[in-house]
């Protein structure tokens, strides 16, 4: 197990290394140019030099790159060209509402797939199991902006009941906050809920016909006991595992959902950087978002061998 960790967290550092290369070459390619859009269109020649060269934009692509490098290891990921502020402390402070809008949306995805699974389960290819599978795949096939419309259209427009956008932090006034974060967690959550849930259900059928679950059900145990006592516990690692890379990939930023809901994320951060042509920003984002996939890979691994040591690992 400690052999394996150690090789995923050198293959995490190389990772994060070919990113920061990466993102730092693919900015280099946005068209325009930053100081058009930080002067003024009468700006003269002179201005946007020496705005250049203070923004660092004067150096070659490898020269910024190492001091982005540097600077990345001392704690400075650089200044917004927009907001003139740290880009480190730009996106903590949006991470809070990130993580508020992820995790509910991420329990809504859970609950409602532990239903769907149980139900599907319990009643294989029946006509619960039937219906439950035929909403699934309408949900797979709907874009999660599709849902966030329909939502706003049903909750907002029609009964009035929910703000369509806007964010009131949970610290002003928790009622409010929890109308503004009813519907963006619904749309994460019935998005996200379909794939678990359909691999959950598969996961534990397949758990429900090894030999130590006719063992349990010869003994007098009952089906739910079985499901629930001996059949979800090492059937759940693959749903685990995509829950785990779902939040380190939206800890980035819900693009989407945050930009339809008006909410102030790191996903609506990085539109803005991206409108803006604020390079640091983007590169913060991109660093950072990179960071939270492949800390929450080495997460899943672990809960995944907690959850079933006679795993790979625990072969190992």
């Amino acid at each position: 197990m400690l052999k394996t960790m150690s090789i995923r967290l050198a293959r995490s550092v190389c990772v994060l290394f070919v990113v920061i290369v990466a993102v730092n070459h693919l900015t280099m390619l946005l068209p325009g140019d930053a100081t058009s859009l930080l002067l003024s269109p009468d700006a003269t020649a002179e201005q946007r030099a020496e705005l250049a060269r203070t923004l660092g934009l004067d150096k070659n692509e490898w020269q910024r790159l190492a001091d982005w490098i540097g600077g990345i290891f001392q704690g400075d990921w650089g200044v917004s060209f927009l907001s003139n502020r740290p880009v480190l402390a730009e996106i903590t402070s949006r991470l809070p509402v990130t993580l508020e809008v992820v995790m509910l949306g991420q329990s809504v995805a859970v609950a409602l797939a532990l239903a769907i699974a149980m139900i599907g389960v319990c009643h294989v290819n029946g006509v619960a199991d039937r219906i439950l599978s035929g909403l699934s795949f309408l949900m797979l096939s709907m874009p999660s902006f599709v849902i966030g419309l329909l939502l706003i259209y049903l909750f907002a427009v029609t009964f009035r009941i929910l703000p369509a956008i806007g964010y009131v932090p949970f610290g002003q006034d928790p009622a409010g906050n929890l109308k503004t974060m009813i519907m963006p967690a619904l749309t994460i959550g019935l998005c996200d809920a379909a794939v678990y849930a359909r691999t959950l259900r598969s996961s534990i059928i397949s758990t429900l016909s090894q030999p130590y679950m006719d063992a349990a059900r010869a003994r007098g145990a009952s089906l739910d006991k079985a499901l629930w006592a001996r059949a979800l516990r090492p059937a759940s690692p693959a749903a685990v595992a995509l829950i785990g890379m779902n939040i380190g990939v939206s800890m980035g930023g819900s693009l989407i959902v945050e930009n339809i809901f008006g909410i102030p994320g790191i996903g609506r951060l990085s539109v803005t950087a991206l409108q803006g042509r604020d390079i640091p920003m983007l590169q913060g984002i991109v660093v950072f978002a990179t960071l939270c996939v492949l800390a929450m890979s080495i997460v899943v691994d672990l809960v995944s061998y907690l959850l079933n040591p006679k795993g790979s690992y625990g072969r190992e």
